[in-house]
């Protein structure tokens, strides 16, 4: 059996791996490492590094330097994620683009395993393993499955609706995407947020009839250890998802349909509430319990989401 040729690859690349990088470091090289594994090798890589202070651009160029599959652009100031993914998308040349982000992997029969499953599809996701490190264990990691934190049971792959999708709140997956359908639509992500940005650009693609195959294995690897940094500024996040998601309220395709209406309203109860706790929680160990009863007092209505967001984690622990 020969090897395929890979001036072939990198002249008609299959798939486009689209990689935003922002001070990773530490695991770029592992992230790329991943996605050079695939056991469908047709692919091109794209790293973007978004004016990283660290040495994230020198760890992307070493590997670019080994492997012609990996090509490297750097932003001359930090742009954020939206305007990272859509400079890649500016020179990506594949049928298909999908995401890496930096610090997260890839099982090695990921692309196989999608690219064989896609039929007519214009978009294919598969679940997502969150990885963090045990409590107990610090050499040991934990695996949980984003589907199965998002109440979605499947047995076998199916079609998602727009419904679907904001009722499931299934932004979190990284899909693999026909180009030219976003290049049918127009579509890019929104370079004015840095906050649920994949949700909003799914959301216009099911809204224009994306066919989208949702599969019941996951293959991508989402470290969760990073959790603390990208969110330490909690407010920031959670009201970000919150006030991107009453935009959406707005969107035509939302009017008239009372269902996807309320699943949006119901994203927003659970931005809410988890922005809640994590004040309360926040509070409760620094003794700040002054501020503690005016919270309880000035946000009453809150109490109820924060109750059943408490609920759900015991839920999925147990």
């Amino acid at each position: 059996m020969s090897l395929p040729d890979t001036r072939e690859q990198i002249a008609t690349p299959r798939v486009s791996i689209i990689v935003p990088a922002y001070n990773v470091a530490g695991d770029l090289e592992r992230a790329l490492d991943s996605a050079l594994a695939q056991t469908m090798p047709n692919f091109e890589v794209i790293v973007v590094d978004d004016g990283s202070s660290d040495a994230t651009y020198e760890v992307a160029c070493r590997i670019a330097a080994r492997d012609p599959r990996v090509r490297v652009l750097r932003n001359e100031r930090n742009s954020g994620p939206s305007a990272s993914r859509n400079r890649a998308l500016s020179v990506a040349r594949s049928e298909w683009i999908t995401l890496l982000d930096g610090d997260d992997a890839w099982l090695p029969s990921r692309l196989e395993k999608m690219l064989s499953a896609s039929g007519d599809a214009d978009v294919v996701s598969d679940d997502i393993y969150i990885v963090r490190r045990s409590s107990t264990k610090p050499d040991e990691y934990v695996l949980r499955s984003l589907l199965q934190e998002q109440r979605v049971c499947l047995i076998k792959p199916c079609h998602l609706s727009i419904l679907d999708f904001a009722r499931y709140d299934l932004g979190p997956v990284k899909p693999i995407i026909r180009r030219s359908f976003l290049e049918q639509h127009h579509l890019r992500y929104d370079p004015s947020l840095r906050v649920g940005e994949d949700f909003r650009l799914y959301f216009e693609m099911l809204a224009l009839g994306a066919r989208w195959l949702q599969l019941p294995r996951g293959y991508y690897l989402y470290t969760s250890d990073r959790e603390s940094a990208i969110c330490a500024d909690y407010r920031a996040l959670w009201q970000g998802i919150i006030e991107t998601t009453k935009i959406l309220l707005n969107h035509p395709a939302v009017a008239g349909d009372p269902a996807l209406a309320a699943a949006l309203g119901h994203r927003i109860e659970n931005a809410r509430g988890i922005l809640f706790f994590n004040s309360f929680r926040d509070m409760l160990r620094q003794r700040r319990f002054t501020e503690l009863a005016h919270l309880l007092l000035e946000q009453p209505s809150d109490i109820a989401p924060t109750t059943k967001f408490i609920a759900r984690r015991l839920h999925l622990r147990l």
